[in-house]
């Protein structure tokens, strides 16, 4: 076994004994913010849970796993089963040990690959796109058909109000133009009837 691998394997099992201890949400919050992990704000997450609960809604999908915050409240509710795409190895690894230690792992598909490229025939009751930022346009476009009749698409992060989990100037101003191009492109979607509602970073609906 050569160095290259022995690291490999060294930050694979660091990774895994350090997320073992994150078994509270307060403690997957404090994760995400040391490591500059983006998650979804507490009024997106309790949004997402409303809807769902008050349509009645029972196949979810999330693109942008991240470590799982959003994905176990939404498979902590009853007759709920969430499809869920990271694309980035390491979360993927975090994403799922915390599934398990949060006893949730068959209320979830997590997937670990790119969502543009995975066929899926599954269709969904609700769509909740945290993805890349600048791919936001190109999920939703190949996704929306697969919604059902009644359902709802949620696009996070349409505004840029806080950003002490983006690390330089520079990415700061990238995001940004691409925040404001994404919301430019929604305000003139004619396929769904499009609400910008101003919780956490900025949401659009599309029903």
């Amino acid at each position: 076994i050569n160095f290259e691998i022995k690291q490999q394997i060294y930050k694979k099992s660091f990774i895994i004994l350090k997320v073992i201890i994150l078994k509270t949400f307060e403690e997957l919050e404090k994760y995400a913010k040391e490591n500059y992990i983006p998650i979804a704000r507490h009024a997106v997450v309790e949004y997402i849970v409303n809807t769902i609960k008050e349509n009645n809604y029972k196949s979810i999908l999330e693109i942008g796993t991240a470590i799982a915050y959003t994905s176990i409240h939404i498979a902590k509710i009853p007759n709920v089963f969430l499809t869920t795409y990271e694309y980035d190895d390491s979360r993927f690894i975090i994403a799922k040990q915390n599934i398990s230690d949060f006893n949730v792992e068959d209320k979830i598909r997590l997937i670990n690959d790119n969502c543009l490229y995975f066929e899926d025939n599954t269709t969904y009751d609700l769509m909740f796109i945290d993805g890349a930022k600048k791919h936001t346009i190109e999920i939703y476009e190949k996704y929306k058909s697969k919604l059902n009749k009644g359902g709802t698409i949620i696009i996070d992060n349409i505004d840029l109000k806080v950003t002490n989990q983006i690390e330089s100037e520079k990415k700061k101003i990238k995001y940004q133009h691409i925040a404001e191009e994404t919301k430019e492109y929604f305000e003139n979607v004619k396929d769904f009837s499009v609400t910008y509602l101003d919780i956490g970073d900025g949401l659009i609906i599309l029903k």
